[in-house]
């Protein structure tokens, strides 16, 4: 596997993208939770690490290109050529995002509108994303389950990563002007983001039997137009892999699911809790990282 470029850029993106929409979906009982000077110090720094996300995939995706300076050229075919859309919707995200990021910091008022425009376009960035390699001469990837992985791995880095940033925060954001209360975070909270990690895992497990059956008819009824390369082959060599990469996904919505459970079982404090939730996140992280590996296994 050689596209460690791609696998880091694509990963950084759907993280980016997934972290933006949850933050969009909690941005205003944040704002209820937090003071006010609070809420403007965890939005501007939770811009900032979107914003870092998105430049850290950026960087990953010019070393693709072996000379950085040819970058321009990857947007001469914007009406024609997925990638080429991809660049330019990538490009204006983010410059959307950094200009939500400036008008809260000039004006110290977080703008919806703003915001929200820069959700949009990054979910058709992640549809254009997608759509690259949906459209290309690999089997594997020739299918709509690939729009299925990117979108599911969106909504699950997105759901951990934000509870992650919110953890972190609780414990040094005092250093930072951010005072989040030390109590337990709303057990509805954590239930939502529960929901959306476990409608990401069931909606692509529900789907991957039809991709198989896509698989299995298309191997048998074409030939492969990318010889020497054989993605379907390589596809069903690396089973053992593929299998725990979803095994550990499901065991880390399990995970997370348990510790919920166990709280309404009143069998131990909310606060540890959260660190089983915690633990599960960071499985969940790794699991989709072991997914887009084996993505890019082709060859």
């Amino acid at each position: 596997m050689n596209e460690w470029s791609l696998l880091i850029f694509t990963f950084m993106m759907n993280a980016t993208i997934g972290l933006t929409l949850i933050t969009g979906l909690f941005a205003r009982r944040l704002a209820h939770y937090l003071s006010a000077e609070s809420y403007y110090r965890f939005m501007l720094l939770t811009l900032l690490v979107i914003c870092g996300l998105a430049g850290l995939g950026s960087i990953a995706s010019i070393t693709h290109l072996g000379v950085p300076l040819n970058a321009p050229n990857a947007i001469r075919n914007v009406f024609s050529a997925w990638l080429s859309r991809e660049v330019a919707i990538t490009a204006i995200f983010v410059g959307c995002l950094g200009i939500t990021f400036l008008w809260l910091w000039r004006t110290g008022k977080f703008s919806m509108l703003l915001f929200g425009a820069s959700l949009l376009i990054g979910l058709f960035d992640i549809y254009c994303m997608a759509s690259i390699y949906r459209h290309t001469s690999i089997l594997t990837w020739m299918d709509n389950n690939t729009y299925v992985m990117f979108f599911g791995a969106m909504l699950t880095l997105g759901a951990t990563i934000f509870f992650l940033l919110l953890k972190i925060l609780q414990r040094i954001g005092n250093k930072l002007g951010i005072e989040i209360p030390s109590a337990p975070f709303p057990i509805r909270w954590k239930w939502q983001l529960w929901g959306i990690m476990a409608f990401s895992l069931i909606g692509r497990l529900l789907y991957q039997p039809f991709y198989e059956h896509y698989l299995t008819r298309t191997l048998y009824s074409q030939t492969s137009v990318t010889f020497p390369l054989s993605p379907i082959e390589v596809y069903y060599s690396i089973g053992p892999l593929r299998m725990t990469s979803w095994i550990l996904a499901t065991l880390a919505v399990l995970v997370c699911g348990y510790s919920l459970v166990k709280y309404l079982m009143g069998q131990t404090q909310q606060k540890s809790t959260e660190s089983i939730f915690v633990y599960g996140g960071i499985m969940a992280i790794i699991a989709e990282f072991a997914l887009r590996y084996v993505f890019y296994s082709i060859h």
